[in-house]
């Protein structure tokens, strides 16, 4: 009897990353080839510090993407309720504007004081 063919378990023709795919660099911490080559890399100095640039810049970089972000959508919660207000009876806008009246006032503040 013949053994049949499955596509699971085994290396496989297309299976595995891309070719120069670099994942492992990003995410690889548990690869022991990973690891052994960041200790070479940062064994020597000048690498070590371009290394540690790369990483602030890559720090900061994230920092102001999600300073970016959070502004994007606190503009477009704005407008979200500046559009339902519009749209409501007294009453309604009274709730609504207290509603906008704390976000606003929260934006206003400075981010290392408490509300």
């Amino acid at each position: 009897m013949a053994k049949s063919k499955r596509s699971w378990g085994g290396k496989r023709e297309g299976a595995g990353a891309p070719l120069r795919n670099l994942n492992a660099l990003k995410h690889g911490g548990h690869s022991t080839y990973v690891q052994t080559l960041l200790q070479a890399l940062a064994a020597h100095p000048a690498t070590r510090d371009v290394l540690i640039r790369l990483a602030r810049r890559r720090r900061a970089e994230k920092r102001q993407a999600e300073r970016t972000a959070a502004l994007i959508l606190s503009a477009l919660l704005e407008r979200s309720l500046l559009a339902l207000r519009d749209n409501q009876d007294s009453e309604a806008r009274a709730d609504t504007d207290r509603v906008l009246d704390a976000i606003l006032q929260k934006d206003n503040q400075d981010p290392d004081t408490d509300p």
